[in-house]
């Protein structure tokens, strides 16, 4: 029988699960560890859980709606870094860490006002991550957990940026629905992915997009008369780890630069060890000038980070680097599907991708009664 309710009558409570407070060596401690109706458990971690780290990549294989973005290599780092604000909520079926059904990194936001569903550092593709099996029942269990007062978390959830097509919007929508709990859907945009090839003459350039593009082209052919312009790409661990070496040594000079990179360092190391990361750099007699930092999974590609030396900025380097990682990714036949992750761009070179795809952010009231709050946020966000 489904679990989902359209009724708002009182549920049972969720219990704490006592047996769970023993601490055990090698494993972090939950926050909090609650047993849920279908005999399964929802936990809350602000430490990394390194031990479920082989659980979480057989979620992230098995998801509704895949996303790197909310694997390991993402989110073990982040939790172990100093007064970070990062919380991950788990959902487990059955006894043990090896049955993970859901996934969602957050952090409480707009002076506990909401919690925000949020891949690390913002720039990244948000949706959790929730397994195939019974994915309506998953969420039903998950909303119903985040929103107990055991928990004491905000009683409104926010997911941006979502593909609005995408199967985690399609069934957080329809468990909402079905539990008679208010969301809304804002921020409605349009943006483009690559998948298949590219027509640049039949690019939709507005008159001034076409006049920036022209004045591209001259730069490039200016960049062309100072030296030798190459373009490589680290495909195997052992390149991107070299590749890795030469953006520390691009990053030396700009603060917010250095910043970034020394955050990605430890998500990029993991995902070149583990074959799922591309980094496409141009170089400039021989120095490099931008690197484009690239995660790839099952067909996946997402431009995550892109770095520009410093003295390059005005010369629309990073406009030529995306545009060969167009031509390259048409025909690379590991990757079905290219998108700038939220957060990056938009770049001119993104108008020759071929497909357009919509993405809106998710607001849900977790808990009954809270119309007025949301329709609130919603106000503002749009603000």
């Amino acid at each position: 029988m489904s679990i989902i309710r359209k009724d708002l009558g009182q549920r049972p409570p969720a219990r704490l699960k006592s047996k769970l407070s023993v601490v055990q060596p090698g494993k972090a401690v939950p926050d909090i560890r609650l047993e849920v109706r279908s005999g399964g458990e929802f936990s809350l971690y602000s430490q990394a859980p390194d031990h479920m780290e082989p659980a979480m990549d057989r979620l992230a294989e098995t998801a509704i709606e895949r996303n790197i973005f909310q694997t390991p290599a993402f989110l073990l780092p982040a939790l172990g870094e100093r007064h970070s604000l990062l919380r991950v909520a788990l959902m487990e079926d059955g006894d043990g860490d090896d049955n993970l059904t859901a996934l969602m990194t957050f952090s409480v936001r707009g002076n506990g006002s909401h919690l925000l569903a949020h891949a690390i550092g913002d720039i990244g593709y948000h949706a959790p991550l929730i397994s195939r099996h019974r994915p309506m029942a998953t969420l039903d269990q998950l909303f119903e957990a985040l929103a107990g007062s055991l928990v004491n978390l905000p009683g409104i959830a926010v997911f941006p940026h979502l593909l609005a097509d995408g199967a985690f919007m399609r069934f957080a929508r329809a468990v909402a629905a079905a539990r008679g709990l208010a969301f809304r859907v804002t921020h409605a945009r349009r943006r483009r992915a690559l998948s298949g090839p590219i027509n640049p003459a039949g690019a939709a350039l507005t008159p001034g997009e076409r006049e920036a593009w022209q004045a591209n082209l001259a730069k490039w052919e200016a960049l062309n008369r100072r030296g030798k312009v190459g373009y490589h790409i680290a495909r195997n661990p052992s390149e991107t780890a070299l590749m890795l070496d030469e953006l520390s040594a691009l990053t030396t000079t700009v603060a917010e630069d250095r910043s970034r990179f020394v955050a990605l360092l430890p998500t990029a190391k993991k995902l070149g060890r583990n074959d799922q990361l591309r980094i496409h750099a141009l170089y400039l007699a021989g120095e490099m000038i931008a690197a484009a930092v690239q995660p790839v999974t099952a067909g996946e590609a997402w431009i995550w980070q892109v770095f520009v030396r410093p003295d390059m900025e005005q010369e629309a380097v990073d406009e030529q680097l995306i545009m060969r990682l167009t031509e390259w990714n048409t025909r690379d036949a590991n990757i079905a599907v290219t998108r700038a992750a939220p957060g990056v761009g938009p770049y001119l070179a993104e108008r020759f991708w071929p497909v357009e795809e919509g993405y809106a952010t998710l607001m849900v009231a977790i808990r009954p009664g809270m119309e007025r709050a949301i329709d609130a946020l919603a106000r503002e966000h749009r603000d």
